[in-house]
């Protein structure tokens, strides 16, 4: 079995000959599909500078974004099953193997997500989230309960391997969503398979400050696509049960949002800061927020699906 290693690129040194050389130790038959998208840094001088003859290296005419480039590495594979993997990531030893092994012993899966531990900018480990006791297949009721309340399951796209016959069903990522695009697939990928969670931890996140979620500019463009990916929610709970979801939702996202766009007013910014709390006023109202209870409302109300008790937490 040829598993891909879809690998797109974007300025991504200092990590990025960590990254190709732990996807290349793998002990596993493979081909990994780089795709760089215009970096300026040297980034394509460090795929260039590996010679294994697994690596097919493409360049973008234009950028194309994350989920376009990765869209690319997809269409360009000749393996099935494919893993999706990050420029800043480690895989650790066994990770191809460990994933393409839950998808065999659940051939009906649309894709598996693996456990990572964090590291920082050095390669430091920083933890392994113990809380979560998912259980190792999430079937539809389950899912739809786990990303209303906390949104991704898996922690990066490096954890996810994915069966060609998923994209045949539903589809490549949705570039018109260049932050969720991930949560925006998995939610489509859910309506029709079930998902697998691979406990084995066997790969690496990297936590640093050029990463694209912790740029100033990140938080009002994901809470625009919030504002979009709302609907899909919306089309799947009643409206009584949705009030409950957004309410307990209010309670962590909303008030991360509210406080970046506080940050960002007290930095001048005023106008940016007054869009985006419109934004957020549209996904969670703001008397929410500000610790005004909806009425009748205790807590956080959890809908009327329970997540199994084994499942708490996403």
């Amino acid at each position: 079995m040829l598993i891909t290693v879809a690998l797109p690129i974007y300025n991504g040194n200092p990590y990025l000959q960590t990254a190709i050389a732990s996807i290349l130790a793998q002990d596993v038959d493979l081909e990994l599909i780089i795709s760089d998208d215009g970096s300026t840094d040297g980034s394509l001088e460090v795929a260039r500078g590996f010679t294994d003859s697994r690596i097919r290296l493409l360049q973008n005419d234009r950028n194309r974004g994350i989920f376009g480039n990765l869209n690319r590495c997809i269409s360009e594979a000749k393996g099935d099953p494919i893993q999706v993997f990050s420029q800043d990531d480690v895989m650790l030893p066994g990770y191809l193997a460990s994933q393409a092994a839950l998808l065999a012993k659940h051939p009906d899966a649309g894709l598996v997500y693996g456990r990572p531990q964090s590291i920082d900018e050095q390669g430091r480990m920083l933890g392994i989230d113990e809380s979560d006791v998912t259980p190792e297949r999430i079937e539809w009721p389950l899912y739809l309960w786990i990303s209303s309340h906390y949104g991704n399951l898996p922690a990066s796209i490096s954890s996810i391997m994915i069966p060609r016959r998923t994209f045949d069903a539903v589809g490549l990522f949705d570039p018109a969503y260049p932050l969720a695009g991930d949560l925006e697939f998995y939610n489509r990928v859910a309506e029709r398979f079930p998902i697998l969670r691979n406990a084995d931890v066997r790969h690496a996140v990297r936590t640093h400050q050029l990463m694209t979620s912790a740029l100033p500019t990140s938080g009002a463009r994901y809470l625009r696509e919030e504002l979009r990916l709302a609907d899909w929610y919306r089309r799947h709970w009643s409206e009584p049960e949705l009030k409950k979801v957004r309410h307990f939702r209010a309670q962590m996202r909303g008030r991360y949002h509210l406080g970046w766009i506080r940050r960002l007013a007290m930095r001048g910014h005023v106008i940016q800061a007054a869009r985006a709390l419109r934004d957020l006023n549209r996904l969670y109202p703001l008397r929410w927020l500000i610790g005004l209870p909806l009425p009748g409302a205790r807590g956080l109300d959890r809908p009327s699906i329970p997540p199994p008790k084994t499942a708490a937490a996403g």
